[in-house]
């Protein structure tokens, strides 16, 4: 539907409606992660093409009509999991729960392409929420872009490297030790008694996901 769509929005804005909003499903049997972000980068695209403001709302699935999921939330669609889902919650909370027109903002939330937004679904979630203290590349390309940052880049001098040794230990892992790693991120319960007996390496990378937020 995506050209209908543009059309759409092209001609809403030949003719003055310029602010425009849509919620974006994800978590169906028949979308992707991968889907879910090139929605949100067209909208982004037709704001810097259009000159006009579209407010997108990412919003989690759910088969209301389905007599399994009437008294619970559980429902996981056939490319999701339990990590991906919180990701994008995780994500959506650092943007107050929508995404609005600026690349640069777009990519600091997401990623810059479809390869970081899929490497963001699966980092801890502490370094999603806080991903310029943990991660200073991240931070530092942020504030070049024209973003603005409580932070300083000193004060995350404690903390800045953890995310870039996450990222090198998990890509060191070989194909069956990554799988044991994810068969555990996607499932999003993370405790010591789950890691034990783990492999050496995979047991490196897990204990990432056991870094807590401060409490404000």
């Amino acid at each position: 539907m995506h050209e209908v769509y543009k059309k759409a929005v092209r001609l809403a804005a030949k003719y003055g409606i310029t602010n425009l909003s849509n919620y974006l499903l994800y978590n169906t049997d028949n979308d992707t992660p991968e889907e879910l972000y090139k929605r949100l980068e067209l909208n982004v695209e037709l704001c810097e093409e259009l000159g006009i403001s579209i407010y997108s709302f990412p919003m989690k699935y759910h088969p209301i009509d389905d007599p399994n999921f009437f008294d619970n939330r559980d429902f996981i669609g056939k490319s999701w999991n339990r990590k991906y889902i919180r990701a994008i919650q995780a994500v959506l909370n650092s943007t107050h729960g929508k995404i609005g027109r600026g690349k640069n903002f777009f990519h600091a939330a997401f990623g810059e392409n479809v390869e970081q937004f899929k490497e963001i679904l699966i980092m801890p979630e502490t370094f999603i929420i806080e991903r310029y203290k943990y991660d200073i590349k991240a931070h530092k390309k942020y504030l070049k872009n024209g973003g603005k940052s409580k932070l300083k880049i000193e004060d995350t001098d404690e903390f800045n490297h953890l995310a870039g040794e996450w990222r090198k230990k998990y890509n060191k892992l070989t194909p069956i030790q990554r799988e044991q790693a994810l068969e555990i991120i996607h499932g999003n319960v993370f405790s010591e008694e789950i890691f034990s007996n783990m492999n050496k390496k995979v047991l490196e990378v897990l204990q990432y996901y056991l870094i807590k937020r401060e409490e404000k």
